[in-house]
């Protein structure tokens, strides 16, 4: 694979976390915290914001895949979904992040597995 810089990763991964921000802003109407969805919304951004974190240590890859799993479940699953942007932000997000163990499909492994637990923590939730 590739590899673009580390500085030039972390900061496209803080364009697509500003980004998020900007569409989790538009879809809210700029609320935080009224609905459960806000929540996944605005969860999502701190969850593209993890992922550059891990850029810059290039460690903890499981957990930038979980990450992207949860903003692919904001963005798939949540009330008023598909969020395109999100689900797009997520996949741009993937080729930024370390692969866990070098191997991308335990990395799409990972994320599918975050994105579905998150569903269902969503549904347990009060």
């Amino acid at each position: 694979m590739s590899r673009t810089g580390k500085a030039a990763r972390f900061f496209a991964a803080g364009f697509d976390t500003v980004a998020m921000g900007a569409l989790a802003y538009d879809a809210t109407g700029g609320r935080v915290a009224a609905t459960a969805t806000e929540w996944v919304l605005w969860g999502a951004v701190l969850a593209a914001a993890v992922c550059a974190l891990v850029i810059v240590v290039d460690s903890a890859a499981a957990l930038a895949w979980s990450a992207i799993g949860y903003v692919l479940f904001g963005g798939l699953l949540t009330r008023g979904s598909p969020h395109f942007g999100f689900i797009l932000l997520a996949l741009a997000l993937a080729p930024m992040v370390p692969r866990p163990r070098g191997s991308l499909s335990l990395g799409l492994g990972i994320a599918a597995v975050a994105a579905g637990v998150s569903r269902i923590l969503f549904e347990l939730a009060p």
